[in-house]
């Protein structure tokens, strides 16, 4: 008879630590990245809409309040900047989100954004 050989105790306990790990990262850093999807739209309308003729500085910022307001990301506007004037409005957008992992680890996405909006 040959003695059946499998994942032992510890083993076993291993491979869950890991999978819950692994699954707590996955449910930390996910939501950065659907709040960074939520920007990329916002910036990529306001290519579509923003280059529209008598479209202002001060327009252009209503507009992103209000859409980062709707998509309940209104906590990274502070991080938003917008510059020129005219047919040369610029938004410019650098942060960083972090999060505790374990202990004293920690999770750290960084996101840029440049968008030029044009007439």
């Amino acid at each position: 008879m040959h003695k059946q050989n499998g994942a032992g105790a510890i083993s076993m306990l291993v491979m869950v630590v890991l999978a819950v790990m692994g699954l707590v990262l996955v449910m930390k850093v996910v939501p950065f990245y659907t709040d960074n999807m939520s920007i990329e739209t916002v910036f990529e309308n306001m290519v579509i809409e923003g280059g529209k003729e008598g479209t202002t500085r001060s327009n252009v910022e209503d507009m992103i309040e209000k859409r980062f307001s709707i998509n309940g990301i209104s906590d990274l506007l502070e991080y938003v900047e917008v510059t020129g004037q005219g047919s040369a409005i610029v938004i410019e957008m650098e942060y960083e989100r972090r999060t505790g992992f374990f202990s004293n680890i920690e999770l750290v996405a960084t996101f840029e954004h440049y968008v030029d909006v044009r007439e």
